[in-house]
């Protein structure tokens, strides 16, 4: 029989299984399904947390809950609601091929991720920029020009950007992963880890589905790990913030902190609980605090004097710092409509045209699976509903697909399949 007549009736493991994935999906679903997958089941997580333990979960554990199932189940479906939307928007625009996209050398890339990361580094250790539980930071007349255009450009969407847009590589994705972990944790934060997550699993997302099919056990096991890791991550986080460290059970670190903080879920039911307090207090914010907290990311010094996150925070009674909690988007938007109902209309334009924008110039990278990077990063101001989140990722977006587009290579960036 001959050799090619063999392999087509018994081919490898790899070409078997690659036939089993079902290459209909765009591949912004593809690659992104365990990511999207992961969040909603943080917010039906929280939901039971709170339905079964009377309490809430997340930036608001361990306050008691007294709202009904019925609204618990509603608040689900609304926090769930924006990641559909933009899974869904995603999709359509995966349907309309781009003309040109725009492919950048490996050269390019890595001296951009390198030296903006070198930069970000130095800024944090020697003027403590973005360190978490800081309002401000302290740096020379001299040098505050430059930081502030340094601000603009996230070195963990940089990251994210650079491992997304690269070859399948062990050495410069653990270069990647090193450099973005390094910066995080001279920050006192552990966000980080949700991009590096976000990114390494998109881009190993075939890998991680063939190993749980191949050998479920490793992740299996690599779950009965996750509780000993998340506890020293969290007990490492407080070191660096010079926060009391609190000894939580199983159930209350895993549902309670940790996958608390990856939904929006209990915020905007703690929103809901407290209507008639935050009816009152929203009276506080300016009728374009959204569109002025999202230019602030961007342009700075047009801030709002006071935004819903703030509000949470007084809402509690019980924070000292200067980090701030996240709405969401229903919570952000319920916020809204207590100002007026032409101010819930404005953000709810403001947040569509910012998600439509980011998944439509996304569409353009050439690099590797970078198309997905719009949709892989809209996870986290999906979650927290921050005005400048959407604006800062637009902004990157914007700036990385300039710098592709600049520094192209000149050949084969026509019609490309990106798959």
């Amino acid at each position: 029989m001959p050799v090619s007549r063999w392999l087509v009736r018994n081919p490898p493991f790899e070409y078997r299984e690659i036939a089993m994935i079902d290459t209909s999906k765009p591949i912004v679903h593809r690659h992104l399904s365990l990511i999207y997958g992961a969040f909603v089941a943080a917010t039906v997580l929280s939901l039971l947390y709170c339905v079964f333990t009377g309490q809430f979960n997340g930036d608001f554990f361990p306050s008691p809950v007294y709202l009904s199932s019925a609204t618990l189940i509603f608040v689900s479906a609304l926090c769930i609601a924006p990641y559909a939307f933009s899974w869904n928007i995603a999709g359509q625009f995966n349907k309309i091929t781009p003309r040109h996209t725009y492919s950048v050398s490996f050269k390019a890339l890595f001296l951009l991720f390198s030296i903006t990361s070198l930069f970000h580094a130095v800024a944090t250790l020697l003027f403590g920029v973005g360190i978490m539980d800081r309002e401000v930071y302290t740096a020379p007349s001299a040098v505050m020009p430059f930081i502030q255009v340094l601000n603009r450009i996230d070195p963990f969407y940089l990251g994210a950007f650079f491992i997304l847009s690269t070859p399948k590589r062990m050495s410069s994705d653990l270069f990647a992963v090193i450099v973005m972990v390094t910066i995080g944790l001279l920050r006192a934060g552990l966000g980080v880890f949700n991009y590096v997550a976000i990114a390494m699993c998109a881009k190993y997302s075939m890998e991680i589905i063939f190993a749980f099919r191949r050998a479920p056990w490793l992740i299996i096991s690599g779950a009965m790990l996750l509780p000993v890791t998340i506890g020293k991550l969290y007990e490492f986080r407080s070191r660096l913030r010079g926060d009391v460290h609190l000894d939580l059970d199983l159930v209350d670190m895993l549902l309670g902190r940790f996958v608390g903080r990856l939904s929006s879920f209990s915020n905007v039911a703690y929103v809901v609980q407290n209507n008639q307090s935050f009816e009152w207090s929203a009276k506080a914010l300016e009728p374009l605090f959204y569109v002025k907290q999202a230019l602030s990311g961007v342009l700075g010094g047009v801030a709002p004097t006071m935004t819903p996150e703030r509000l949470l925070i007084a809402g509690t009674q019980s924070y000292e710092g200067y980090s701030t909690f996240m709405t969401g988007v229903p919570g952000n938007l319920i916020m809204a409509w207590y100002v007026s109902p032409w101010v819930l209309i404005i953000n709810l334009l403001s947040i569509t045209t910012s998600i439509c924008g980011i998944l439509w110039l996304s569409r353009y990278f050439g690099n590797g699976i970078a198309r997905v990077f719009g949709l892989g990063m809209l996870v986290y101001p999906l979650t927290s509903g921050v005005a400048n989140e959407f604006a800062l990722l637009l902004l990157n977006t914007i700036i990385l697909l300039a710098f592709v587009i600049i520094f192209q290579n000149r050949t084969g960036n026509k019609n490309q399949n990106n798959v």
